[in-house]
């Protein structure tokens, strides 16, 4: 019997960036995979080629200067780079979604944050304007967002960065996501809001039975969290394991 291929897979990954100045070789042979239930941390320092990963297994690299010169990013055993955008759009917040490191900038300055995840479920779901507000108040209840039917009505820099936070995961978990990537979701936030925040990322994925690869370059956030964790350097995976063969 055949077993089945995991949920998300990449598989020798390369990707470059081509400027006036030259060639940079981002992505050099990255390969990862994580199931459902599951969480692998990718850990590394700036530029080590993190985001870059996430982004790539997005469909959101800014092509050009971004190229993709290599390997395979394997959905459910389907290969998201062999099909064209429209297709794509269709995995990217359903099958996979992500939350982004400053929430501050990935949100809309001029749209109330309830505006803003209801507007994914209208476009997805075809909910009308009523169904699509309850469903985001509701969203923003499960990450635990005081008061969420008033504060729906709040734009972005009403919030604080941990409730900024939470907004994004909302968004993120729109459209009941089956591989979550939290790209450095705990970053500029002060120590008790990141263990609050990572908290409730391990509690989601707990309740939803979703994949989580958090990206962080903070080896204390993961401990709690990750199954697993790759170690990348200079867009290579240098040392992959169980967190706790790690820790050791």
């Amino acid at each position: 019997m055949t077993a089945a291929p995991p949920l998300l897979s990449v598989e020798d990954l390369f990707v470059s960036f081509h400027t006036r100045d030259g060639v940079a070789r981002v992505i050099n042979g990255v390969s990862l995979q994580v199931d459902a239930g599951e969480s692998l941390a990718i850990l590394g320092e700036s530029g080590s080629g993190k985001s870059v990963t996430a982004q790539a297994i997005m469909g959101i690299l800014d092509v050009p200067p971004a190229r993709i010169d290599g390997g395979r990013i394997l959905y459910q055993g389907r290969d998201l780079l062999a099909i064209d955008e429209r297709e794509r759009r269709a995995v990217r917040g359903a099958g996979i979604a992500m939350v982004f490191q400053d929430a501050l900038s990935a949100l809309n300055p001029v749209f109330p944050v309830g505006w803003q995840i209801a507007e994914s479920l209208r476009v997805h779901e075809g909910l009308s304007k009523p169904e699509a507000h309850e469903r985001a108040v509701r969203l923003m209840e499960r990450v635990r967002i005081p008061a969420a039917r008033e504060r729906a009505r709040d734009y972005p820099h009403q919030f604080s960065g941990g409730m900024r936070q939470r907004v994004m995961i909302a968004m993120a978990l729109a459209l009941n996501p089956r591989v979550l990537i939290a790209d450095e979701p705990t970053t500029a936030l002060d120590v008790t809001v990141q263990a609050q925040i990572m908290d409730l990322l391990a509690e989601l994925q707990h309740d939803t039975g979703m994949a989580l690869i958090l990206i962080t370059h903070d080896l204390g956030v993961v401990a709690s969290v990750a199954d697993r964790i790759a170690v990348m350097y200079a867009g290579r995976i240098v040392e992959h394991g169980d967190v706790h063969a790690i820790y050791e």
